[in-house]
């Protein structure tokens, strides 16, 4: 079976899991982590099939390091960083695969600084999931410039953070909805940092930095990596 097929199997199984949970009243952290699982099996085998070119690894290893050295430098203004911008910025411009590869491997660079531990599967699954998803939002809406950058990254800026918050609840050993939503509202004032960092920083550095990613994705990406999103869309 292809990479393309065992990923089409995967996220629909991923899919799958999210109905029988609710159909069925699973432990909604438990349909979360399988989910979650079989939605990065499925962004592996579409990577597969273009990490075999080294152009393709130097852009995405380049990129990864950026958002990792951007986010360990940092780190001292609570939920001020660049990682998440950079990450929506490489998915927007270079597509979904990309960009949740180079949230993925964000999460694992990063973490090489500031520490491993069972919350890197969890950051990998945010940050994959925003650069992934800020791909889908560019093919859905190929003329949406670089200003839409600022709204998803507050979008973003939460959901990272609650994302992350399962993590936090699973680690008590009594995850409930009711302790999941306190969680988040004693969360809410570093996503809210969070999301307007990310909003300023695409504010900031969004038109140029998707610029310069426009001229890497038509140089350095496979051929079938890439897709027409047309210039308007980094004016």
């Amino acid at each position: 079976m292809s990479g393309r097929a065992l990923a089409a199997v995967a996220g629909v199984a991923a899919l799958g899991v999210v109905i029988a949970g609710a159909w069925w009243g699973w432990p909604w952290y438990a349909t979360a982590t399988a989910a979650l699982v079989l939605g990065a099996w499925s962004v592996l085998e579409l990577y597969e099939r273009y990490a075999a070119d080294p152009k393709y690894i130097a852009l995405v290893a380049t990129l990864s390091a950026l958002a990792s050295v951007g986010r360990a430098a940092m780190q001292g203004i609570p939920g001020v960083q660049p990682a998440t911008f950079l990450v929506l910025a490489s998915g927007f411009s270079l597509g979904p695969v990309t960009g949740a590869a180079v949230g993925a491997f964000t999460a694992v660079g990063s973490n090489l600084f500031l520490g491993e531990g069972g919350w890197t599967p969890w950051q990998m699954a945010a940050w994959g999931l925003a650069g992934a998803s800020a791909g889908w939002l560019r093919r859905f809406w190929p003329r949406l410039t670089w200003r839409a950058l600022m709204p998803f990254g507050v979008l973003w800026g939460y959901l990272f953070g609650w994302i992350l918050n399962t993590w936090s609840l699973l680690g008590t050993g009594h995850p409930s909805w009711p302790a999941y939503l306190a969680l988040c509202g004693l969360s809410v004032w570093f996503d809210t940092l969070h999301a307007l960092a990310n909003a300023l920083f695409a504010a900031a550095a969004g038109r140029p930095t998707l610029s310069v990613l426009d001229r890497f994705r038509r140089r350095l990406m496979p051929a079938d990596a890439q897709f027409n999103l047309g210039e308007e869309r980094s004016r």
